[in-house]
């Protein structure tokens, strides 16, 4: 098919689900009898909603007249002999209902839009899945639920886990989702007649529940049942949302065939670029067609080292990486320095909560890669309540200026964050690492009144290059200084002053191993 042709339109197509409520699609294919393999999308962002009348801001952005948010193009698609149907949650857009987002039903929805895309007479049966965000956070969710003609599926940016990527971050409620709720659902919900609430409010549910309860379980991918061939797409920029999730997800879903593929960028770029789009068709085309194109050659995973132009690829073998020389790096409060491999003396620094803060420095005499996830073991005491800990992550030239990276929307950012509330501190042994501790979130301890008492606080992965001269910051706050305003963990409601309101101690050497584990990578890339 030429691509001049363009495609084969049909609007509002109607697709009956399991309770008998209507899903209306969009369905782009090529012209001719096919059959065609499908990639099928779906979300409450509307598929009716045309990218530059909703977000002219992002005209850099491939463009088309088919184009929308967040979503493979479907002329570039068709072209190369894709049928792409593009679905409206629930509640939303075209389709009518209560719209209830990440819940069992728009899961199930999916499925059945999934499984119709397959016994079409035009689709060969082969069905992908392929977009950004909330259509990658679906991704996880119905591959669980393992759709008999789902054959590959690409999560580009997309979280696994709600709980701990999208709503509470070590269990600190995030302020990320009022903002999001009203640009991208409100102005979608579908304006039927169906009287009382059309949806069901999610920040009410996320602030209601401090706890990783059966709410959150039912909204969690369960990985161990993910087995499609998946290529999970994130993004170094993506702290404080997706960077987790496909992390994660790559790292412990049950697929035999699974790739990770880490970029750099705004949210929405790198998705649309040559590379990015000829890496999409080669793994689609391998999994959808058939086609004998070596996928099964490449390394598992793909990396960007450092922040800075996403030219400096490297491919791995596995993640986190066999080679890596895990080193403690103890926490001085006396100096205020991390020094490797070293035991300093015992001290002690104060500081207010709920505002206060303490920077711990690590000067770099020669070139450095980290590479990895990481742990940060504090010891502390504090006269409050409860004390939440935001730990941020900074690299410095030797001029003194702050390197960033390159958040989502194009935003100053840290190197890494991670976050933890004392009184969810609790450790589950089965999922920790030493590197990746993992809280279960399922209940609330006391925090001791004026006693010193660990932590171990997940910070999350990233890729750092270190020159000599450099310098990497620690910042341990009582409040969220990351300076990432979409993501601010700041509701009065989650972080009542009386509650939080003391003095915050950290204790550093002698009995009180304070440190953060750091993923060097050895300069040999051939060492083992």
């Amino acid at each position: 098919m030429a691509d001049d042709e363009g495609p084969h339109v049909e609007r509002d197509v109607k697709v009956m689900v399991r309770d008998g409520a209507t899903i209306f699609a969009d369905v782009f294919r090529p012209r001719g009898a096919g059959p065609w393999p499908v990639l099928a999308t779906m979300s409450p962002y509307g598929k009716d909603v045309f990218w530059p009348d909703r977000y002219p801001m992002y005209d850099t952005v491939e463009q088309g007249p088919n184009m929308v948010w967040e979503t493979p193009n479907p002329d570039w698609w068709v072209a190369r002999g894709y049928a792409v149907v593009r679905a409206d949650s629930r509640g939303t857009g075209k389709s009518p209902g209560h719209f209830d987002a990440f819940g069992r039903i728009e899961q199930e929805d999916y499925f059945d839009v999934i499984e119709w895309a397959g016994t079409q007479e035009w689709s060969n049966g082969k069905v992908g899945l392929l977009g950004i965000s909330y259509y990658a956070i679906l991704q996880w969710l119905v591959a669980a639920l393992q759709p008999p003609h789902l054959a590959a599926m690409v999560p580009w940016e997309g979280a696994s886990d709600i709980y701990r990527e999208w709503s509470r971050h070590g269990g600190i409620l995030s302020g990320f989702t009022p903002d999001w709720w009203q640009r991208q659902i409100l102005t979608n919900l579908h304006r039927g007649d169906d009287s009382g609430a059309r949806f069901t409010d999610l920040y009410r549910e996320l602030r209601s529940r401090p706890l990783a309860d059966d709410w959150y379980a039912e909204r969690t991918a369960d990985l161990s049942r993910v087995t499609v061939p998946f290529l999970s797409a994130g993004n170094w920029g993506g702290t404080a949302l997706h960077l987790r999730g496909n992390i994660e997800g790559f790292t412990h879903a049950a697929s035999e065939h699974k790739w990770l593929h880490m970029h750099v960028g705004t949210h929405i770029a790198p998705f649309y670029t040559d590379e990015a789009k000829a890496r999409q068709l080669k793994f689609l085309d391998y999994w959808l067609k058939g086609e004998d194109n070596g996928l099964l050659d490449e390394p598992p995973v793909r990396l960007v080292i450092g922040r800075g132009t996403g030219k400096n690829v490297r491919f791995e073998n596995e993640w986190p990486l066999a080679r890596t020389r895990w080193t403690a790096a103890a926490l001085d409060a006396t100096t205020k320095s991390l020094a490797p491999d070293t035991t300093p003396a015992p001290g002690q620094v104060t500081l207010g909560s709920p505002e206060g803060a303490v920077t711990f420095e690590l000067a770099v005499p020669e070139a450095l890669e980290l590479t990895g996830p990481m742990t940060l073991r504090l010891w502390l005491s504090t006269t409050a309540s409860d004390v939440d800990i935001f730990v941020t992550l900074r690299q410095f030239g030797p001029d003194g200026h702050e390197l960033h990276g390159i958040g989502g929307w194009g935003q100053p950012q840290p190197m890494s964050q991670g976050w933890l509330r004392a009184s969810q501190r609790k450790l589950s042994p089965e999922l920790s690492t030493p590197e990746r501790p993992f809280h279960p979130h399922d209940e609330v301890l006391p925090v001791p009144a004026g006693e010193a008492f660990a932590m171990d606080i997940e910070v999350w992965p990233t890729s750092i290059s270190l020159q000599a001269g450099d310098k990497l910051t620690l910042e341990v706050a009582s409040d969220d200084r990351s300076g990432l305003e979409a993501f601010r963990h700041n509701d009065p409601t989650d972080r009542p002053t009386e509650r939080f309101s003391g003095e915050l101690t950290i204790h550093t050497g002698g009995p009180h191993d304070s440190y953060l584990l750091l993923p060097v990578i050895p300069e040999d890339h051939t060492e083992n």
